[in-house]
């Protein structure tokens, strides 16, 4: 009977399949899922792709699926624990096996409000439209429903349609103002299968915002509210843990390959050229970082010369490296050095 209870479960209609990818996330994975379980007001299903992980992941996940049939554990071919992936390749598994008539993006250490859903799906049907995303509320620790977002709200709420080269040009690295690549998207389903769009498997990085890209490029009507249901944890916010050379040589790949079909207009062709401007740009960044990181000054100095506008990024970015070095060596003599009360 409890076997024909989930069978039954599992097959019901659903409004919303999350999608999760999960590597090395047992602190958090709980609090994500549990927040997409009490979403109110649909009918939902959490499809989550455990991605090699070597923690404690797959124990809380086989606790939680076995008393709760709206999620699902979805198997990634030729992953071995400790060698994930990435979250390209488990958001694809996750996608090949929803059934809900909207796709959400959810990560296995954010978090959602209980109504986040519901507002979403309301106000796409208002708008008509494809793609629909809320206001991030970054946090490091406790997360505040009521606190800043990353875009303005306003005293009331609103609403925004993002065409493809503006979504290309706020996103390009390294440019001041609010990236909407951060945003984590609801998107249509049957718009997601009928143009067989799906995530770019070796990409690591930005791989939300070329799957918007491709969304954008079949004619989805992509609109953004001010409402803030959606807590984004934020990781290690250096610059040298962000812009790791590999990553951004496979998203550049990735959207040179899209470049090719995707850029039809004189505007999106515009954008792209200076959306991989700055992909160059971080590239050079990462590689004086590295060269710097492995005490090959010279070398980094001279590919920062060859990239003048990375210098401004870069002064911040050494300097505080420096420091941090610098701090290791003088804290025992300094700790031996001072009276005890201080500082």
């Amino acid at each position: 009977m409890a076997n024909q209870i989930v069978a039954d479960a599992r097959m019901a209609p659903v409004d919303v399949s999350f999608l999760m990818a999960a590597h090395n996330a047992a602190p958090w994975i709980e609090a994500a899922i549990r927040a997409a379980l009490d979403q109110t007001g649909v009918t939902i299903e959490i499809l989550v792709v455990d991605d090699g992980s070597v923690d404690g992941t797959a124990s809380v996940l086989a606790r939680l699926a076995a008393d709760e049939p709206r999620i699902r554990r979805i198997p990634l071919d030729g992953v071995r624990a400790g060698a994930p992936l990435g979250p390209s390749a488990a958001r694809n598994a996750a996608l090949g096996a929803a059934r809900g008539r909207w796709l959400a993006i959810l990560d296995a250490d954010d978090l959602i409000v209980p109504d986040r859903t519901r507002t979403l799906l309301d106000l796409a049907a208002a708008t008509d439209a494809d793609v629909i995303a809320d206001n991030p509320i970054p946090f490091a620790g406790g997360f505040d429903p009521g606190g800043a977002g990353m875009l303005e709200r306003g005293r009331e709420p609103y609403l925004f349609t993002v065409a493809l080269a503006q979504y290309l040009s706020c996103n390009r690295m390294l440019t001041p103002g609010v990236k909407l690549g951060y945003l984590k998207p609801m998107l249509r389903a049957d718009l997601v299968r009928r143009h067989g769009l799906r995530y770019a498997d070796e990409v690591r990085i930005g791989e939300d915002f070329l799957f918007c890209v491709a969304a954008l490029a079949a004619g989805a009507r992509f609109v953004v509210s001010s409402y803030a249901g959606y807590g984004y944890r934020r990781g290690p916010a250096s610059l040298s843990h962000r812009l790791r050379l590999a990553d951004i040589q496979r998203l550049d790949a990735a959207f040179a390959a899209w470049t090719v079909q995707g850029a039809r207009s004189a505007a999106i062709r515009q954008a792209a050229r200076a959306y991989r401007d700055s992909l160059a740009t971080a590239q050079i960044i990462a590689r004086v970082i590295e060269a710097a990181q492995g005490g090959r000054w010279l070398r980094g100095a001279g590919l920062a010369l060859a990239r003048p506008r990375a210098w401004r990024f870069l002064t911040g970015s050494l300097m505080a490296a420096a420091g941090k070095r610098l701090g290791r060596r003088l804290r025992p003599t300094l700790a031996g050095a001072l009276p005890v009360g201080q500082g």
